[in-house]
């Protein structure tokens, strides 16, 4: 049977973590941050799917392939497709879930309207920066990175009196997630992304939310063009960090000569 192969490639290479249940509970999660995920709730942060909803095998497959950047999750490319395919299998006998609830649809991701031009590109991280802190206000989770002046410009566009924003503007607001852990919302001057930063990666994030997060699903709440500024925003201020730890140069846009005469950031 493939789920009992699945079990032996899961005790060898996840129960550290995971916990021979997967319940999360492993001997080493005690000692990382973030915690390891529990399995027996069914509940999955990165997928192709409307947050909340149970995850394809494609899905799955990938966080195996490409591990979670910044947690301790690690890359498994290296195991083969088989045994991959068989831990899947293995991981969904840990939920209920899985034998009554059908797998969530997966959503379109549209061609990318930038990509490929310059000016374009300075366009949609400027369109990004105003739909983070003025439409769909991140900031109410992760940090704004603008000035109080540019946010009463930002709602002057919307014919919205500004009202202030939270205290501590600047930094993410902690909280509790759908597994009772404390989680911190990515700062993206700051943090690692952990689903990576490629373009078609952001835009299913933001697409489709984060499982088990206050992150929701934005696919059909705002136009898909927004969903592609805001994924250029996001790249633009992840690359800031990228060039403040030296990382070696990233491959692929936004690139826009740097976003000369944009100004991503506030002074932090």
């Amino acid at each position: 049977m493939a789920w009992a192969d699945g079990k032996q490639t899961y005790e060898r290479y996840c129960a550290g973590c995971h916990g021979e249940k997967g319940d999360g509970k492993g001997p080493a999660a005690i000692f990382l941050n973030p915690k390891p995920r529990d399995f027996t709730s069914g509940k999955f942060k990165f997928a192709s799917v409307p947050s909340g909803d149970l995850p394809t095998d494609a899905d799955l497959h990938r966080t195996l392939v490409n591990g979670l950047k910044g947690s301790s999750m690690p890359a498994w490319p290296l195991l083969p497709e088989r045994e991959r395919v068989e831990l899947i299998t293995y991981i969904k006998t840990f939920s209920p879930r899985w034998k009554s609830e059908a797998v969530g649809a997966a959503i379109f991701i549209p061609a990318d309207p930038y990509a490929g031009d310059e000016k374009e590109i300075r366009k949609a991280i400027a369109q990004g920066e105003y739909v983070y802190h003025a439409v769909t206000t991140c900031w109410q989770c992760h940090p704004g990175y603008v000035t109080p002046a540019k946010m009463e410009e930002f709602y002057a566009r919307k014919n919205r009196k500004f009202a202030g924003v939270r205290p501590d503007f600047n930094n993410s607001v902690v909280k509790e997630d759908g597994w009772k852990q404390p989680l911190k919302p990515t700062d993206f001057l700051n943090d690692r992304i952990k689903t990576g930063i490629e373009m078609e990666n952001l835009f299913r994030v933001i697409a489709t939310g984060i499982g088990g997060t206050a992150m929701p699903t934005w696919k059909d709440s705002i136009p898909d063009d927004d969903i592609w500024a805001l994924s250029y925003y996001v790249r633009s201020l992840a690359d800031q960090r990228n060039d403040k730890v030296r990382h070696l140069p990233l491959s692929g846009p936004p690139s826009a000569e740097k976003y000369d005469n944009i100004t991503v950031g506030a002074k932090r």
